[in-house]
């Protein structure tokens, strides 16, 4: 389930990216896209990214890259406490 929600959110990244925004909105639609498909833990992290990517205007990619895994291992943590 972990790599499925990775890949669906690197899918709406790679969407997204093409989008006429600025970097930085880009990255935070391409987060706010893949929270949809994302568990609540996931979600969660992936939507606090993208609004601190807005806020500081954040244009590197490994931002996105990060909040990924981040909501990758949050996901997974809470598979493992059920």
């Amino acid at each position: 389930m972990r790599s499925l929600t990775l890949i669906a959110a690197a899918g709406a990244f790679a969407l997204t990216a093409c989008g006429g925004g600025t970097p930085a909105e880009n990255s935070a639609e391409a987060l706010d896209e893949a929270a949809e498909y994302s568990t609540p833990e996931a979600a969660n992290v992936l939507e606090n990214q993208a609004d601190e990517i807005r806020d500081r205007n954040i244009a590197d990619p490994a931002a996105v890259q990060n909040a990924l895994q981040d909501a990758g291992n949050a996901q997974a943590g809470a598979a493992n406490r059920q």
